[in-house]
Formats: C-alpha cells, structure tokens, sequence
C-alpha cells in the first residue's frame, strides 16, 4: 500500500483509511493505541494485548538516546557498539576495548559500565484531563502553559518512587499527555562488544547508505542484587529460520524527534534559520575535533567518540536539511496542510476554535526566526571561565570557587573562539558588541588570563561586596556583565514565545483529533513506539538494492579498497576468512517507520523472534523527519546470521551463543 496521499479524498473514504495515509504523519505507533484494524487489513495481522505486552516489555531505553532490547531470560540487553562504545572507551582503562573488542568468558568476568542504566515501559496512563485541569478557555498561553507544568509536577510527584522513571509524555504537541512510569535498571555490565572497525565498516563514507556490511552489535547484562535480572516472562527469541523478502517485521524502540506535525510556516523557519545555525555548528565542530587529532595524536582516543558521533550528527542534519529544500516535500507539505485547514473550514465548531490557529503560528515564528541568533550566540559559549564569572555576578560563592582553578583544554579554546566567530557572522554589529572588540583568539588569550581562574582571588572578591564584583575590570567579569542581562532578557523571549508555540502546537493537534479521531500516529518524542514494515530491497542509482547483503559483499568491499580505512577488516577477521560461511547475511532493509533514537532497535518477526539490529538508515529516510514518505526510505539493521557468524567464528563467544539459542527452543 502507497503511503503518499494528499487530503482531496473524500470523508467516507478517510474514515476508512488510517489518517496518516493522508497526513504523512508516519507509523510511529504508541503501545496505548495501537493501529489494530490497519494491522489486520494491512497484513492480515491482529496482535493480541499478550502479544503487545510481550513487545513493550522486551523493548527497554539504553542510556539516554538510544533503543535496546532483553533478548534472554538471564537479564541480557542487545544494542549497537555506537550506543555502547562511550561506555566502553570508559570501562576500558588501560585496555583498549572500544577499538579491539571485549568478550567476557564468564558471567563473573561482565564488566559493570558505571552511569549507564536502562528504563522498561512498565505502565502508560491518559492523564490529559489532569494535565488540563484548571485551565479556562480565556487562559492565555502563558498561563496555560504554567498551569500545565503546576499540573505536571502533581502527577509526578503523586507516582514517583525508589526505582522507576515517571514521565509526563506530550503527543500530538500536547494534545494528548500521557503518563508513563519506567523502572530503571542501573547495574549495567558489559558481555561482549566487536572491534570498533567491524561496527562501524564503511565509516562516514557508508554512513546512511545502503547497500551496508556494519556488524554493529553489542551484548550487556541488567543485575539485580549482584545477580542477573529474571527476564523470563518478556524477552525476544533468536530467530534461527529464513528471513525473507516480503515478510512482516516490527521495530520497537525510542525515536527521538519528528516534526511533522510543525506547520508550512515553521518548516520554511527550520529550513531558513535553525538548520543553518545548527549544521554550521556541528560542521565546525567536527573540523575542530579532526584537527585537533591530527596536531595532537596525544588527544586522539579522547576525541574518537565525538569525531564519529559529529560525523553521524553531520551527515544526518545534512539529510534534514535537503528534504526541507526539497520543492517537491515542501510542495506535499503544503498541499496537505491546506487540505487539513480546509477540513476544519468546514466544521463550524472546529473552525471557531482553530480557525485562526496557522495564521498565530505564522507570526510567533517569524518573531522566533528574527530572535534566534540572539539566543544562540548571546551566550558564554561554554567557557569556564565566562561560567565562573556568572556564579560570581550571581553571589554563588561556593560553586565559583569549585569550578575555578582547572586548565583550559585545547577543545574548549578551540569551540569558544568558533563561538565568537559565527556570533559576530550571525548577529548584527550591536547585538555582538557583548563580545567587545578583540578578535576570537586574542579574547580567548585573555579570557586564560583571568584572574577569576584562582579560587583565592574569587574569595577576596566576595570578601570586598558587591560593588568590587560590580566594579572589577578583569576581562571575564565585564564580558559577564555585557552578556548577563542580555541572556536573562532571552530566556524570558524564548519562554514566552515557547508557550505560544506550545499552546498553538496542541491546538494543531487538537483539530487533528477532531477531524480524524485515533487514527493517526503521533510525532517522535522519545519514548517506546512501534512501527510496522516489510523486508524488502528497493530501487536505487538506476539498479536495484538487495533485500540484504552477504559475507561475500564484506570481504570484496575490503579487498576493493585495499583494506585501508575506513574499508578495512580487523586482523583477525582476515585470518580466520575461511570459518566464515559467505552465503549468509551481514545487512537487511526493511521499510519501518525510524529517526534517530531508534540505533539499537530489534527487529523482530510476528512470533516476536529477533531477525535484526536496527543501526541506520538510508540516506533516502532523513527527510522523513518533516514528512513521511514511504516508497524510498529504508531502515537498515544488522542480519541475526552477522551476529551469530561473529560470535561463533571470530569471537569465540559460545557461551553466548548458548545463551540465545537455547533461549530460542
């Protein structure tokens, strides 16, 4: 079924259809209302509540932004090495594990990674009419907005307790609010992780491509009580059968942000003014960190997790970035969101509370474009010393004096001068005299300089009052003074003008209900979703993209560029060539529904067996961001048989392959 129709059908043929088919608002589904009559006309498919349960359950949060999933009954997590490897690099030590791979022999060798915890969606309440309470029609969005977060914090505290995560979920921006309650598991030990170059083969080059060879996998273990979690009840069985092309597969996980219920006006405001702010920043961020590996080796490991995720971050807001230039999506845009405005023309009732509801978005946003590079750039551009001088300004003796006294990196300098740089490219001549008039590098010298990086000094000021803190000349107390009320000033315009945003967004979403109903899917906010798809290869560059790649297409890509990098294998993936059946898969797509957030994600079969890793996407599904689009965009997931070719031939990992296969009978 083509996914791509604009709102010309008539009413009788809406109600049949889900409405996302019209909206392009995507299959990012929530486990509270799950798309039953679609799934059954669309496959044949109607999950039971067991079975949604069982998906919910096995499907956990890694970290803070990525997907994984229980995939025994003995507590162990799959993900990607890329969601794992700054826990790794941490853990690591003296070792070098991140590069060279880890396999822990025994249960007792699993090596606790301090900080990270996992969350499992254990319970989802509708809380909008408490969320909602005490708010009136005449209400301002202000006072809407503070009613609403005065709200939130009661239900909050009303559930919060030792070992769970409760969160307030906005959907349909803030149409819908829903509670979900999380437990938390924060004894996190590592199992078994790949050598760095077999995750991330093909490097940024191969990034949001297809076709793919990453074997992007990492194994950890959730403890309770020092001992393994009991995860018997819900977790993914290994799929030891065919996967083929055409079947129905699910992906469950996180996906952290689409917009695509924003208006025309606030796609043209991303395209014109946030995008190229952002992807400038990450563009010069990444430069910085890769010339800083190349003067300074020394730095080289630190910087190798930002390097990779600025690479990742760059290629993917590059992709944002084209589908808003795209004529044709923001054509579709348009069509549909005039199509939708014509459907609430149409109804009294929801034209007199919506009607005017896109014209008061156009005009909050085009306040926002004129103020962002204000609120972007006015800022201290995180230097710890300017930090240092607003505790001062603020008479927070204690922390200044705590965070006084450390030595300016090399990556610090280097990020605060491209701060002032673009500030002063960005904002007009007197919104940057904050910055006063020495050039980047010289203001950077003397921001070192500053006596406010000795704790005693900071004392004695605090020791004089406030007028010799008001009065000091020391450089980073008067660019502190410049930009001190300038930021508070900010702040107060980006909190008004967020609560216009927000009150009209739910507005927005508010319509959709009332013209569609529950027959749509809600933007990304991070929180469990799953999508529906199926396996399937796809037309591309004038040939066509297999369904999934195979062991003999890894080693011929090495072999094709001699092995150097970012194509090349470890060493011992080329002495051990000859364990390695090359018939069996390394990569798959499937067309699900993904963003960023979803890295991490199973994918799994309608027995619930896993038959993939969701690692990426093609290049074709970062535009789905703003709109979905069905026919091109893939996700792409490592293949179960590139795991377990890994783990049996390279690694060495029998214990785990015990563990899931056995799990799998």
């Amino acid at each position: 079924m083509r996914l791509i129709h604009f709102l010309s059908a008539s009413l009788a043929l809406v109600c049949a259809l889900p409405a996302q088919e019209n909206l392009e608002l995507g299959k990012m589904w929530t486990f509270e209302n799950p798309p039953l009559a679609y799934l059954e006309k669309e496959y044949g498919f109607k999950p039971t509540q067991e079975w949604l349960d069982s998906l919910r359950l096995a499907s956990i949060k890694f970290g803070g932004g990525c997907s994984s999933s229980f995939v025994s009954p003995k507590g162990l997590i799959m993900t990607n090495h890329h969601c794992a490897r700054g826990d790794i690099a941490k853990a690591s030590g003296e070792e070098d594990w991140l590069n060279n791979g880890f396999y822990a022999k025994a249960m007792e060798d699993e090596v606790k990674l301090h900080g990270l915890t996992v969350q499992q969606l254990v319970s989802m309440e509708d809380v909008t009419e408490r969320m909602n309470y005490g708010v009136e029609p005449t209400d301002n969005d202000d006072t809407i907005s503070q009613k609403r977060a005065q709200n939130e914090r009661k239900i909050l505290e009303s559930v919060r307790k030792e070992g769970t995560n409760p969160q307030v979920v906005k959907l349909f921006q803030g149409a819908v609010f829903q509670l979900y309650v999380y437990k938390i598991y924060d004894d996190i030990r590592l199992v078994c992780a790949p050598h760095l170059q077999t995750a991330h083969f093909g490097g940024d080059p191969d990034n949001f491509t297809y076709p793919r060879y990453g074997i992007d996998f990492t194994f950890c273990r959730a403890y309770e009580n020092d001992k393994p979690v009991d995860t018997s009840a819900h977790y993914f069985k290994w799929c030891t059968g065919q996967i083929l092309e055409n079947d129905l597969v699910f992906v469950t996980g996180n996906p952290g942000t689409t917009k695509r219920l924003l208006t025309y006006a606030q796609l043209e405001y991303m395209r014109d003014v946030w995008h190229p702010i952002v992807n400038q920043l990450i563009d010069n961020r990444l430069a910085t960190r890769k010339n800083l590996a190349k003067k300074h080796p020394e730095l080289k490991k630190d910087l190798q997790t930002e390097i990779l995720s600025f690479e990742n971050a760059q290629k993917a807001y590059t992709g944002y970035l084209a589908g808003l230039k795209d004529d044709s999506l923001m054509a579709q845009k348009r069509q549909a969101e005039q199509a939708f405005q014509r459907r609430v023309e149409a109804d009294e009732k929801a034209k007199e509370k919506f009607g005017g509801t896109w014209r008061r978005i156009e005009e909050v946003t085009s306040v926002r474009a004129q103020f962002e590079p204000k609120r972007r750039f006015q800022t201290t551009g995180g230097h710890p010393v300017l930090a240092v001088a607003m505790r001062v300004l603020r008479g927070d003796k204690e922390r200044a004096m705590s965070s006084a006294g450390g030595e300016i990196s090399k990556l610090q300098r280097a990020d605060f001068v491209d701060h002032v740089t673009r500030a002063r490219q960005w904002l007009s001549k007197e919104d940057a005299k904050c910055f006063g008039d020495l050039e980047p590098e010289a203001l950077a010298s003397a921001l070192e300089s500053s006596k406010l990086n000795d704790p005693a000094y900071i004392r004695e000021l605090f020791d004089g009052g406030d007028d010799a803190i008001q009065n000091n000349d020391d450089v980073a107390l008067v660019m502190a003074r410049g930009l001190r009320p300038l930021m508070q000033t900010n702040a107060a315009i980006d909190e008004e003008l967020t609560a216009v945003e927000e009150a009209q967004g739910a507005r927005v979403g508010q319509a959709l209900h009332a013209v569609y109903g529950n027959k749509v899917s809600p933007d990304a906010t991070l929180t469990l979703r799953f999508s529906d798809g199926i396996v399937s290869g796809y037309p591309f560059n004038g040939t066509k993209a297999p369904f999934r790649t195979t062991f003999y297409g890894l080693y011929a890509r090495a072999h094709e560029f001699d092995n150097k990098y970012p194509f090349d294998l470890p060493q011992i993936w080329l002495d051990r060539k000859d364990k390695v059946d090359m018939s069996r898969a390394v990569d798959l797509v499937s067309t699900n529904d993904i963003i960023g957030g979803n890295s991490g994600s199973p994918l799994v079969n309608k027995d619930l067996e896993v038959v993939g890793l969701v690692f990426d996407g093609n290049i074709e599904m970062l535009p789905n961001r703003y709109l979905y689009r069905g026919d091109i965009p893939r996700s792409v997931s490592v293949h179960v048989d590139a795991i377990m070719e890994s783990l049996k031939k390279i690694y060495d990992a029998d214990r785990i392959v015990q563990e899931l296969t056995s799990s799998s009978q």
